[in-house]
């Protein structure tokens, strides 16, 4: 069995170029991890499209707060 990978640690931005850019390139390879850029595809992340698409769930079953502010 294939081990996960976990998805990178994010570092605390600091105002100095190399914090800057360790932090940028962190949410860069997470991005790519989870959107199946890179790495193995059994790790993306899955939608709710993804989910409805598969007729695994309605639309009424979506949280109605999902990609919408909930003020």
């Amino acid at each position: 069995m294939s081990k996960r990978r976990d998805l990178p640690t994010i570092p605390e931005p600091y105002a100095e170029l190399k914090s800057l850019h360790a932090t940028c390139m962190a949410l860069k390879e997470a991005v790519e991890l989870l959107s199946g850029q890179r790495g193995n595809t059994k790790d993306v992340a899955v939608t709710w499209r993804d989910l409805m698409d598969q007729h695994i769930v309605t639309l009424e079953q979506v949280p109605k707060h999902v990609g919408r502010d909930r003020t």
